[in-house]
């Protein structure tokens, strides 16, 4: 039987692996300086296996964890309502979501077995143009099981806001979809047994079976765990995040009544979530000297900004060799963390033909948003509108799903909407995003399908006659607050006023450092790297956005839009009337300049600023079908 523990012993890893193998209003104030400030500094892996054991046991980890906040709910688990009937003919569904995992920097070079075991078999689709609505966790992640636009969960948090809001977590409203996930609708509706391993971060826990949930990459940790007594596991200094959610996804897998003779033919949702790559992107220590080579790739856009930019990137001084060498080391150590996804993609597969459900059971892998590794000369974090923030790798294989590339244009807002169709149930007027189903599998193999799937692809490929497929992609990001212009005492850095986020200091591939003592939780000293400080948010960064391939009639080129508001008031959110009052914009012919180096707004034709203003205003403010 498949495993992908793996124990640390005596200082030499060892491993288990079988079966699956291994601008503002007034000039003057563009001066100011930038206003979110995070640090740059990277973990060093060292040559230890012991690591801290849980997130709380030093300044590190807490500041690792502070991105991925959860908005506060209850410290206990309340047990969610009986299954309804169960629909012994719905396909299950694995659904992996990683964490800043992007397609431009080679964040899908190190799957290598999820490649070969989700496609190799001629099954199979990679969706090319595959982008997220939000580029950071806690929106996008809410918007995953929400199935809504930004605006339509968004709090009254005005914007900026006055103190920094943690992966953007305030800025959403898990009220308004409480009880209304797919989760809930899956388990409801057609009796499925749902369960999470790994990162939530959607403000809410309705709709899971199962609740195995924490934000958590390297040794040790701490979870949520509704099978423990005070909702709580403790993992060992042996247990590598990874792995461990790997290893209980199995055993969830493996247990009679998901899969076994008292499961009575109910299908199953697994939720995976790992919390790879993101910061601090600690590997296993198995894999420490793997990914030799890999470094941020320079392509046109690293190290490079002018004044055509809003004034986060606009500003942004040239990376130093310092910080070169800290962004290199972070993104070798993000493919090395990403190779124990790819362990558990394997062992998760043998699990699943085990039990006989390999025929039946739908596959999504994908992240919540992408990655800045020097790009636009942010040197790390995502949050903005080009394209390596915004671009994920996103897989689907089933029945029925045509193999190879698909460039339909969706984001995670269809996310929901397909699970559901999934299981033959419509979307809700509630949701904004629409299933893909009908784009992704051909008429000619509708036979195939599940009894129930087949009814949804067909009534949805009828209704596109009247309601065609989207021609763009919807995006709004709202910043995370930090010292502000507009505030009236200008919210300083203070020690009760902490940045947004950090990792310890130090770099495994700096040839001044040593390994430092990790049992201690001590790290390499080195005064090059302790102060590079740069911001990575900042008031001038929230916007709305389109990405228009050839959506213009009579104009075939790519275009990607966006509109920048600075200020908007409570009330303005409450009515969805913001971006009213646009500080800045951007315009990138993507077609001449992919990697979108040079805004062009001020020379485009007026009539293609007027279509492609046109179309924003589409999506913002729509709700529900009425969304394109």
């Amino acid at each position: 039987r498949c495993s992908i523990a793996r124990q640390c012993s005596g200082g030499a890893a060892t491993q288990t692996l079988t079966a699956a193998g291994r601008g503002m209003r007034h000039a003057a104030a563009r001066r100011l300086p930038l206003l979110l400030v995070l640090l740059l500094l990277a973990e060093s892996t060292g040559n230890r296996c012991a690591f801290p054991t849980t997130a709380a046991s030093s300044e590190t980890a807490e500041a690792a964890a502070s991105e991925t906040a959860e908005a506060p709910l209850p410290r206990r688990w309340v047990p969610p309502p009986p299954h309804g009937p169960v629909c012994k003919d719905c396909p299950s569904v694995v659904f992996s979501l990683t964490d800043d995992q992007d397609v431009e920097l080679g964040g899908w070079t190190p799957m290598v077995k999820s490649q070969s075991l989700l496609q190799g078999d001629g099954n199979g689709a990679m969706l090319t143009s595959w982008r997220v609505h939000t580029p950071i966790c806690s929106p996008s992640r809410s918007q995953t099981v929400s199935g809504r636009y930004f605006h339509n969960i968004k709090s009254t948090l005005a914007v900026p806001p006055a103190k920094v809001q943690p992966a953007a977590t305030g800025h959403v409203n898990g009220s308004v979809y409480t009880n209304a996930t797919f989760g809930a609708h899956l388990r409801a509706q057609r009796g499925y047994n749902v369960a999470i391993f790994g990162k939530a971060n959607f403000n809410t826990r309705e709709g899971f079976d199962r609740w195995f949930q924490g934000a958590f990459l390297g040794y040790g940790g701490g979870f949520e765990d509704d099978e423990s007594p005070d909702f709580a596991y403790r993992a060992a200094p042996s247990e590598y995040a990874t792995s461990l959610l790997g290893n209980k996804s199995v055993e969830w897998i493996r247990r009679p009544n998901v899969t076994g003779s008292a499961a009575a033919g109910r299908p199953f949702f697994l939720y995976f979530a790992p919390h790879c790559p993101h910061t601090p992107a600690m590997p296993a220590a198995w894999y420490k000297d793997a990914c030799a080579g890999v470094r941020s790739p320079r392509t046109p856009a690293y190290n490079h900004s002018n004044a055509g930019f809003h004034a986060l990137v606009a500003t942004q001084p040239p990376i130093s060799d310092v910080e070169a060498t800290l962004i290199d080391d972070l993104a070798r150590r993000r493919c090395q963390c990403l190779l124990s996804v790819d362990d558990a993609h394997a062992a998760l597969v043998v699990a699943v033909k085990e039990a006989r459900r390999w025929e039946s059971t739908y596959w999504v892998v994908t992240s919540d948003h992408g990655y800045n590794l020097g790009h636009h000369r942010l040197p790390s974090n995502k949050f903005l509108l080009y394209d390596h923030t915004l671009r994920v790798p996103m897989l689907v294989r089933g029945p029925g799903i045509a193999a190879g590339d698909n460039p339909v244009l969706g984001t995670n807002v269809d996310y929901a909407p397909t699970f559901l169709g999934l299981a033959g149930l419509a979307t809700p007027a509630a949701m904004d995003g629409r299933s893909l189903l009908p784009m992704l599998v051909p008429e000619a193999r509708e036979g195939e399908l599940p009894a129930p799937t087949r009814r949804h692809v067909r009534a949805e490929r009828a209704a596109l006659s009247r309601r065609p497929w989207r021609a763009e992609q919807f995006f709004q990001y709202y910043t995370q607050g930090g010292p502000s212009p507009y505030h009236p005492q200008g919210c300083p850095q203070t020690p009760g006023f902490k940045p947004c986020e950090g990792w310890a200091p130090g770099s495994s591939s700096e040839p001044n450092n040593s390994p430092g003592d990790l049992n201690q939780c001590g790290f390499p000293e080195h005064e090059a790297l302790r102060g590079t400080v740069r911001p990575l948010d900042d008031y001038s960064n929230t916007y709305i956005g389109l990405h228009c391939p050839g959506c213009i009639p009579g104009d075939a080129s790519e275009y990607k839009y966006g509109e920048y508001q600075y200020v908007c008031s409570s009330e303005e959110i409450v009515a969805r009337r913001c971006f009213s009052s646009i500080d800045t914009y951007q315009l990138f012919n993507m077609s001449a300049d992919p990697y979108e180096l040079h805004n062009v707004y001020a020379s485009a034709p007026p009539p293609i600023l007027a279509a492609l203003k046109a179309r924003l205003r589409r999506y913002y403010p729509c709700r529900g079908a009425a969304c394109p």
